[in-house]
């Protein structure tokens, strides 16, 4: 027992007695806009483990997610044979820190240990006590000696998640070893451990007498590391059916920011930094188990809003993803500070959180597939919390050339004319902002019903800003999503379509109207479209103008499967017709649907995920390459409505890749993405 007790102590000594601390802390933006934010992260190292032994207590075997067995390769290597090979790119449940350093990933060794990270450079690595430089590094070696997974052996290797947020577990079992001399078979299994970040090893048996065999951990330079005595590359680790196990518990590495100016916490490792100016922030860190400290700083640069809009005719969307403040925020491009769009928090519900708002510019107006004419910029904005139900006034930007390329297309569409310039009230007057509720990427394919905001709504505002030449247009807004410029349609009709909307109640699509009339009478034919381009009348409804002036419902009792188009003729007493806007509700057969990914070319960034889930759902995402090969998959919750799940992508080497969504019972979906 004293010589447990000196082993102990030793471990303590070898790993605690670092006088310094290296620190380093990262801006996940270094250069933001004013008003936005940015994550600072700190890590220090070296950092080492206290070691304990504890009771042999290995988690049961699931039978679930073999690398190897009995022979065969079921995962797929990634290089080198059952003999010396390695399987790359398995993902972790959780967020690990070994050594100080976050990992998402780990690969496994056929030889016995496993690699903290994505993958590795070599699949041997036996042969060797610590401390070695040479590969591997960043490594857990449960049994790191000259293994057999050959075909005839029954070996197998098995990996498996356990447990509950945020005290899960991630097992991976190293069963019925054989080795490639001396005889004799082992059982070992490591579990790290969610959140604490422990690692424990525990040995079932191990009844070879002639190999060496390694036990222990290493740090990513081979100059720190902790083996279990009696193990560090020995041959004979005990007696036929030796077994015990330790648990490598890691230093608590604790982070002090300062100035306070602009951060959400003053502690922790990682921090929010909103600045009011170009700031360096200086961090202190401190070994608590050991007491080495270390500092560095990082500066976060605050560069000027610019005073022209995003976007670029015809390039790709433009987004920004950040907290909306509660008086109010500008949305710029991250990479150039222009402006996309201003979101104040107001209303029953003010909105909060963070809010997605992006911006695309077409090259010109168009119908986008529809009978109406869109200017040619448009917007989507969605926050993550409530996007259905929150508040707001957002406040949307355009230029007057893109109101004149409106207007050369206007008349021929059946609008009438945006303003022609800052003193053109009847100009303003026609102006139109449709907002589509739910999901989607152009007017055909939201999965809401749309809105029409105009002149008459409370809240709406149009005015020109003669110090930077554009119009800004505010809309108070319950609800989120696309936003559409339009203008009124032509004609000279005696009635006036107030609202045209819908909503989805127990699978049937309830669809509600008003209207202003001064014709005697006014006949409405509800209309219903599967495809947006032809429609169906599926009822009539006659009314004298007292009766029109009131609120109309109707309920569609039996809406096909997918997405239904509905809009409304409008015919007066004298037979002059004109359509409201269109109202798509979308009955669902499908729990989810993959939106976008964004971005999906991706260089060194990983990417957002953006999931609509009809219910609360458990979805696997795996990403595979061109050929197939599986290279990663996490398992998320689902709730009812938006989801942003971050997918991680850069460990992903250059090339063309597949994510594709599996859920019970539900039809798989996939979405493709490019690695730059």
């Amino acid at each position: 027992m004293k010589k447990l007790y000196l082993l102990i102590a030793v471990f303590g000594f070898a790993i605690n007695s670092f006088a310094q601390l290296t620190v380093t802390a990262t801006a996940a933006t270094p250069t933001i806009c004013a008003g936005n934010s940015t994550s600072i992260t700190a890590s220090a190292s070296p950092v080492g483990y206290t070691v304990s032994s504890i009771p042999t207590n290995p988690l049961p075997l699931q039978g679930v997610n073999y690398l190897a067995q009995d022979g065969l390769d079921l995962y797929g290597l990634s290089a080198g044979t059952l003999d010396d090979g390695r399987w790359e790119g398995i993902s972790l449940p959780f967020t690990f820190k070994f050594y100080g350093v976050n990992f998402d990933y780990i690969n496994v060794s056929s030889n016995g240990y496993i690699g903290m990270g994505f993958s590795n450079t070599t699949s041997t690595g036996y042969g060797t006590p610590l401390p070695a430089a040479a590969a591997p590094n960043n490594v857990i070696h449960a049994i790191t000696a000259d293994l057999n997974f050959k075909p005839s052996t029954t070996s197998f290797i098995e990996y498996f998640e356990n447990g509950s947020y945020p005290n899960r577990t991630f097992a991976i079992n190293f069963g019925n070893i054989k080795f490639f001399s001396g005889g004799g078979t082992a059982n070992v299994q490591v579990i790290l451990y969610e959140t604490t970040n422990v690692i424990e090893i525990h040995t079932t048996d191990c009844s070879n007498t002639t190999l060496g065999k390694l036990q222990g951990i290493e740090n990513s330079t081979g100059s720190v590391y902790s083996a279990v005595t009696g193990r560090n590359n020995s041959t004979n680790w005990g007696p036929t059916g030796f077994a015990n196990s330790y648990r490598f518990t890691p230093d608590v590495v604790t982070y002090t920011w300062s100035p306070s100016t602009g951060l959400s916490a003053t502690t922790g490792a990682t921090v929010t930094a909103t600045p009011p100016a170009t700031q360096t922030y200086t961090v202190n860190a401190l070994n608590t188990n050991g007491g080495a400290t270390g500092s560095t700083t990082v500066t976060v640069t605050i560069s000027a809003g610019s005073y022209a809009l995003a976007a670029t005719p015809g390039g790709p969307q433009v987004c920004r993803n950040i907290s909306v403040s509660a008086g109010g925020t500008d949305y710029r491009d991250p990479g150039t500070c222009n402006l996309i769009s201003r979101i104040v928090p107001s209303g029953g519900s003010p909105v909060s959180n963070s809010i997605n708002t992006c911006i695309t510019l077409r090259t010109g107006s168009n119908k986008l597939g529809t009978s109406d004419l869109y200017l040619a910029r448009n917007y989507d904005v969605e926050p993550i919390l409530n996007p259905a139900t929150s508040t707001a006034n957002v406040t949307l930007y355009y230029l007057q050339s893109e109101f004149n390329n409106f207007n050369t297309k206007a008349i021929d569409s059946g609008h009438k004319l945006l303003p022609t310039g800052p003193a053109d009230a009847a100009g303003i007057s026609n102006l139109v902002i449709r907002q589509f509720h739910g999901t989607g990427t152009n007017p055909l394919n939201y999965t809401g019903s749309s809105y029409d905001f105009n002149a008459g709504a409370s809240g709406f505002t149009v005015t020109w800003n003669a110090t930077y030449s554009w119009w800004v247009v505010t809309v108070p807004v319950t609800g989120f999503s696309g936003f559409y410029l339009t203008s009124k349609k032509s004609g000279s009709l005696p009635i006036f379509l107030n609202y045209f909307k819908g909503i989805q109640i127990n699978k049937k699509n309830q669809l509600n109207w008003k209207a202003n009339c001064t014709s005697a009478q006014a006949k409405f034919e509800l209309e219903r479209s599967t495809d947006g381009q032809h429609y169906t009348v599926i009822t009539t409804i006659t009314a004298d103008q007292l009766r029109c002036s009131q609120p109309f419902d109707y309920t569609d009792e039996s809406p096909v499967g997918g997405t239904n188009y509905y809009r409304l003729k409008i015919i007066d007493i004298d037979g002059k017709a004109d359509y409201s806007n269109i109202v798509l509700l979308s009955l669902k057969t499908q729990a989810y649907e993959l939106v976008s990914l964004n971005p999906n070319i991706i260089s060194k960034e990983n990417a957002v995920l953006k999931v609509n889930a009809m219910e609360k759902t458990e979805l696997l995402l795996a990403i595979t390459d061109f050929s197939g090969r599986k290279i990663s998959v996490q398992n998320v919750k689902l709730n009812p409505g938006i989801n942003l799940v971050t997918i991680g992508t850069s460990n992903l080497t250059t090339g063309v890749y597949q994510l594709t969504g599996y859920a019970i019972g539900q039809k798989t979906l996939t979405l493709r993405f490019i690695k730059q």
